[in-house]
């Protein structure tokens, strides 16, 4: 169930905002309504769900192991490209990718941005990031991006 504060569109909660006698007021009332930005800490939760080796997963995921790994650990903060690789090796569902982009501040998918169209055929079809990447090559679109440069 989403807490209340999530069922409100941004403009109301930005009324409460402007209204708000001060900003600790309004913050307590959002209680843990805050977009979260544990990204790391996340998706460790994610991985142990899928019961997936993090070596295994930096390798599927086609990610240096270094760098997934400081981003497991929260030193590092991903690009959106390099969590679409880890979600397709965690074979989420295009609903779960979804919901921890939200949830984390990314941009969501969406079916009307071509990239993200071929993302969401790939995780739908649980390919893995080698054939999403040849899917999005395929289609003249950039391949997901393996760490920050």
């Amino acid at each position: 169930m989403l807490p209340e504060k999530l069922d409100k569109d941004t403009l109301s909660l930005e009324e409460e905002l402007k209204k708000a006698n001060s900003f600790e007021a309004f913050a307590s009332s959002m209680d843990n309504s805050f977009l979260s930005v544990e990204v790391g800490r996340d998706l460790t939760a994610l991985i142990k769900r899928a019961k997936i080796k993090k070596n295994k997963l930096c390798l599927e995921a086609d990610i240096h192991e270094n760098y997934c790994y400081q981003i497991m650990t929260g030193k590092r903060y991903p690009r959106r490209e390099v969590l679409l690789s880890i979600f397709l090796a965690l074979r989420l569902s295009y609903e779960e990718a979804n919901e921890f982009l939200r949830n984390h501040g990314y941009p969501p998918l969406y079916i009307r941005r071509k990239f993200d169209a071929a993302v969401i055929y790939s995780l739908v079809h649980h390919w893995s990031v080698i054939q999403c990447n040849e899917l999005l090559e395929k289609n003249g679109l950039p391949p997901l991006k393996k760490e920050a440069t």
